[in-house]
């Protein structure tokens, strides 16, 4: 079988408005469930892999609709990132947009996306291995990124990468989140070990 070439390069400003052309969704037939127990300073959390009755479908509902199209031209225009598109088949088709946060001298991974089209091709593998080079390169000490629980492919991808599960933030997206299955977890790749 053979797979069309594609080429990671640097995005630039007129790659944007392009982005809406990546078909970043998932399907996810498990969930990471939060688990609370304790209480007040003696409170913890657990995350146990479930299989959900009906996978969820993300289908292609990430818009890079215009709001996000302009907070992407404003990381891209600050200078100091990392923006990197992948071609494949003469569109975009993935993203890889990272910043620098001096206060901590970590960088914060905003976007990585791949379209379903190149999945499983180790291109996903690439990108991140570009920004682990990138930032070690520039002396930071960690990456730090943040998904959802409802994400199992993309968590599963850190963790193939290397990355640990640092927190999680019950109510990031709305006071339902648990309930919804979508909390926030973030997770860090440390630069400094070999």
């Amino acid at each position: 079988m053979s797979c069309t070439p594609f080429t990671i390069r640097p995005m630039t400003e007129a790659d944007i408005p392009h982005l809406s052309e990546i078909r970043p969704g998932f399907v996810s037939p498990t969930v990471l469930a939060v688990e609370r127990f304790g209480s007040g300073l003696e409170v913890g959390w657990r995350l146990v892999e479930r299989p959900l009755p009906q996978p969820y479908d993300k289908g292609h509902r990430y818009d890079f609709d215009e709001r996000e199209q302009e907070n992407i031209r404003q990381r891209f225009r600050q200078g100091d990132g990392l923006h990197l598109v992948v071609e494949y088949g003469g569109r975009i088709a993935g993203l890889l947009d990272m910043v620098p946060q001096e206060w901590n001298h970590t960088v914060f991974i905003w976007n990585i996306m791949l379209d379903t089209a190149i999945r499983g091709q180790g291109v996903g593998r690439a990108l991140f291995q570009q920004g682990v080079d990138w930032a070690r390169r520039l002396g930071y000490r960690a990456l730090v990124l943040e998904t959802q629980t409802n994400n199992g492919p993309a968590c599963k991808f850190y963790a193939a990468m290397g990355c640990r599960l640092e927190g999680i933030r019950e109510m990031l997206y709305t006071n339902q989140d648990i309930e919804r299955n979508e909390v926030a977890i973030f997770w860090t790749y440390d630069l400094q070990e070999d």
